[in-house]
Order: C-alpha cells, then structure tokens, then sequence
C-alpha cells in the first residue's frame, strides 16, 4: 500500500480530515455539545469554491438581512466553525450560515433547510488551487504548482480539507430523497441566474416580489458583486489574503481549459461518472 502523502498547507485536523486552521478541532466539538438548532436555521452547504458568498450575498437579500446590514457577509451570514457560540446563540431568526461539512458533520434539527450547490470538479480544482495558493496565502501558506495541488491536495482522498471533493458531494446527495434539502448547480446559476432564485423562494417558501428579485439579480452578478466591499473580501487585504488577489476570480464556467492537462481531465471524467454521476444521475456541465 502506498503511503499517504503528506499534507503541504497549514492546517488542523478532525476526525481524520483536514480543517482550517481557524477552525480547530475543539470548535467542532463544541458545535456538537452545544448547537442548539432552530426550526428556520438555513444552512448554505457546499463543498470549498462552489458557489459559497454568491449564495451567501443572495440568501441575506432574500431573508431582507436578518441580522442587519453587518459590515461583510460573514458576519451577516457567518461560518459556523469559525465563529464563537455565544455570537451564533445571539442571532436573530432566521439564521443563516454557511458550511463546507459534509452531511454527516452539519447540525440538525426539526425544520432545518439546507441548500447545497455543487460544482463541477475541473473548475472546482482550478478555482480551490487559486484560493490556496494566490488568494488565501496567509492561511496556507502554499507554494506548490497547479500540478502539485492537483496531485497532492484536489486529487489525494486524505489531503483535501473537509475532505475529498468526491466524497463531500456524495455524502450530500445520499440524501437526494430530504425534502429539506435543495441541490443546485454553480453552472446553472451562472446560466440563469433569475431562474436558480426563483427556486429558492419555492423552495424556501418565502415571499419575493419581482421588483425584489430583480433587484437580487442585478445585486448579485459577477462585475457587481466584485465590487461590492462586503462581499468581496476587501476586509482581508493585507492580513492573510494578498492584496493583489480577487477572491472572486472568474465566476465563469470551463475555466479549467487553461489548466488542466488532458490526463487530468479524462481522470476527472472518469471518476465524477464512475462515482457520482451514474450512481445518482446527474450529470456535471464542464462548459456553457
């Protein structure tokens, strides 16, 4: 048997599988012991690089900023992992969070949605790469290759934080049949935004006027939300993300042919129909 690689990012680790470093091992416990769900808690789920912020910024319009206009989306909108209990204890109905936990990880409770949005695996590798190893330097400090990340990090079961790309979006569509759950798709939101909205306030069951979903859409285009200070993780320069960097890189789809090799792609194909795909048909798009 082949021996694992070693991890090449800083990182903790839970329950066999690597974690930020900001949120450490004993935030997740704590989340199991003392998370106290409420029966309209949402949770915005998606594996690293999937559509996070975009449908952050989108919920906290929809739901009309339950906790405010707060200076950025993570604090309107927080990481539960990341944030303190007492602050999560403190927030008004309904919460929204964020979370990259695969199913198993994630709280639960009577009543409790969650919206999961997959993306598919090329432009995921291409755009988690970019976060690790331009935007994000000083939290992982990383400094391989394109071709070394996709090795040794997208590619290597153990080496990817809150675990494989393959497995996460597995864990979550075991669950196909949750009616409180809704899946959707970083490529089709791209494709018609007001359309992937429209399905959200179904299946949310809440009120959306078509002034406010307009207003939502426009708010929430690429070139918009690039410029908009709460979202774009302006707050991070200088700290631990590089100042020259933009968070939101691209926001397009088949970014990963001006990366991957041909090897790589085939070997993604490969596993995305062989482990995903077939077995719970659905197809990934790799292009528009």
């Amino acid at each position: 048997m082949s021996k694992a690689k070693e991890i090449p990012y800083i990182h903790h680790i839970y329950d066999g599988v690597p974690v930020p470093h900001f949120t450490p091992p004993e935030r997740f416990e704590e989340i199991k012991t003392h998370h106290k769900s409420r029966y309209d808690d949402v949770f915005i789920a998606t594996y690293q690089k999937c559509g996070t912020t975009w449908l952050q910024h989108i919920m906290n319009q929809l739901y009309d900023f339950p906790q405010g206009e707060l200076e950025h989306i993570n604090k309107s909108v927080p990481w539960l992992e990341e944030e303190e209990q007492s602050v999560i204890d403190s927030m008004k109905s309904p919460r929204l969070f964020k979370t990259h936990d695969k199913w198993s990880w994630v709280p639960k409770g009577e009543g409790v949605r969650y919206i999961y949005c997959m993306r598919n695996p090329k432009d995921a590798a291409c755009s988690y790469y970019n976060h690790m190893a331009k935007v994000f330097t000083g939290h992982y400090n990383y400094h391989g290759s394109f071709d070394d990340f996709y090795n040794d990090v997208f590619m290597e079961p153990g080496n990817s934080e809150q675990g494989w790309y393959f497995d996460h979006v597995i864990s979550w569509l075991e669950q196909k049949g949750n009616s409180n759950i809704h899946f959707l798709f970083f490529e089709d939101m791209v494709e018609d935004l007001d359309r992937e909205i429209r399905r959200l306030v179904d299946f949310l069951k809440i009120e959306c006027t078509e002034d406010k979903l307009e207003r939502i859409v426009g708010d929430s285009k690429f070139d918009a939300m690039t410029k908009n200070n709460t979202v774009n993780y302006s707050w991070r320069d200088g700290v631990v993300k590089s100042s020259e960097s933009k968070f939101l890189s691209k926001g397009k789809v088949g970014n990963w042919t001006e990366h991957l090799s041909e090897a790589q792609s085939d070997e993604i194909d490969r596993l995305a129909r062989e482990l995903i795909e077939i077995p719970y048909g659905i197809k990934f798009r790799y292009t528009l």
